[in-house]
């Protein structure tokens, strides 16, 4: 939504979100005051407390708005190819690509999960999981005659967890380990997710 499109009082809370992404991610959510964002935002702490009634709630917002499955789905859903091979291809490197877009992300889910024990993952699960059995559905009509029989929901469970970890174990091992955990490992864990590690 373009800011011309937005009234004063949406482009405030908008101003008041990307201030409180910011501040959690460089301090946490406990390191964070409602003061601290109001200062961010611009606006005095009065006109905090008229959108938002407490510090929590501003975390749930971010972290739902913010979250990358909130954009990772979606563009899985407009992910290329023709066979099960080329699309599994396009769509790993879609989602590496969002989540290389958003290196502040994993600061908001640490907090989510150790500050507030996943209580707003219901509400992340809600809102993607239905895009979600598309992609699984597409992934279905693509393997037809080739696939295992895998429930829909742990076809993308999979697909999404083995990538997500492709990702979090290259940021981790990337900086300190041998060239040969790297070098070629989309491609091997690409072949993993389709084939396996067994030989036939």
């Amino acid at each position: 939504m373009s800011d011309e499109s937005l009234s004063r009082g949406e482009r405030t809370r908008e101003t008041i979100l990307d201030a409180a992404r910011q501040l959690f991610i460089q301090q946490g959510y406990h390191g964070t005051s409602m003061r601290q964002i109001a200062s961010q935002a611009g606006i005095a702490l009065g006109s905090l407390y008229n959108h938002f009634p407490n510090k929590a709630e501003v975390f749930r917002v971010v972290f739902i708005d913010n979250h990358p499955y909130r954009e990772i789905v979606p563009l899985l859903l407009t992910a290329e190819g023709d066979d099960i091979e080329s699309f599994v291809r396009n769509a790993a490197t879609r989602l590496l690509r969002s989540l290389d877009n958003r290196p502040g992300f994993l600061n908001l889910m640490f907090i989510e999960l150790v500050e507030f024990n996943g209580a707003h993952i219901s509400e992340l699960f809600a809102a993607v999981f239905p895009q979600a059995m598309e992609i699984a559905q597409r992934m279905v009509r693509l393997g037809q005659g080739r696939l295992d029989t895998i429930p829909p929901p742990i076809l993308i469970r999979s697909f999404l967890g083995l990538f997500f970890s492709y990702y979090m174990s290259g940021l981790i091992l990337d900086p300190v380990a041998s060239p040969e955990f790297s070098e070629g490992a989309l491609d091997q864990f690409i072949d993993i997710y389709l084939h396996g590690i067994l030989v036939d």
